[in-house]
């Protein structure tokens, strides 16, 4: 805590009282877009729904870009030849690039992934008898990219006024 003194122009006497603190400035962000083209052989006669997720991200940073390696997770709900609905996992990588003009990675920086959007489209070949039948999709997804990077800052957290006595009043002069 630090304690600082100024004379405002009321002829009064400001205390002010600082706290450093560390906060995450952002120095950069931008969107990117990925798109995934994927088949899979399923033994399915429909297609109920299909989510997906990102599931995690390593990012590499270079002056003036990020390149983003990441895992998608697709969730498919289907129903098989006998009705029944089942649910099949996978997951897929994509590769992503960034470009953020004027940033530069310091020992400091972190970067924040936000998932914005991802959208998928497919057609499914019915699986007929005992022949499974193949799931075609295109995944497309934004992703926020944030990089910030840890300062320290002085902020005021208390501010006392002090009338002065027996000074003699200045005039304050606006340029």
């Amino acid at each position: 805590m630090e304690a600082e003194c100024s004379l405002s122009c009321t002829g009064q006497e400001i205390f002010t009282e600082k706290k450093r603190i560390k906060v995450l400035k952002v120095v950069g962000e931008a969107v990117g877009q990925f798109v995934l083209a994927n088949s899979t052989c399923i033994n399915a006669i429909k297609i109920d729904r299909i989510k997906a997720h990102l599931l995690e991200a390593k990012d590499h940073l270079f002056k003036d870009k990020i390149i983003k390696q990441g895992t998608v997770r697709k969730e498919v709900f289907y129903v098989d030849p006998k009705n029944r609905v089942r649910y099949l996992e996978e997951d897929i990588p994509f590769t992503l690039l960034v470009e953020m003009p004027g940033f530069k990675p310091t020992p400091f920086t972190e970067v924040q992934n936000h998932l914005l959007d991802i959208d998928i489209s497919y057609s499914l070949t019915p699986a007929r008898q005992c022949i499974p039948g193949c799931l075609r999709q295109k995944i497309v997804g934004q992703i926020l990219v944030k990089a910030a990077e840890w300062t320290q800052l002085d902020v005021v957290t208390d501010l006392k006024q002090i009338p002065r006595i027996n000074s003699v009043s200045t005039a304050c002069v606006k340029y």
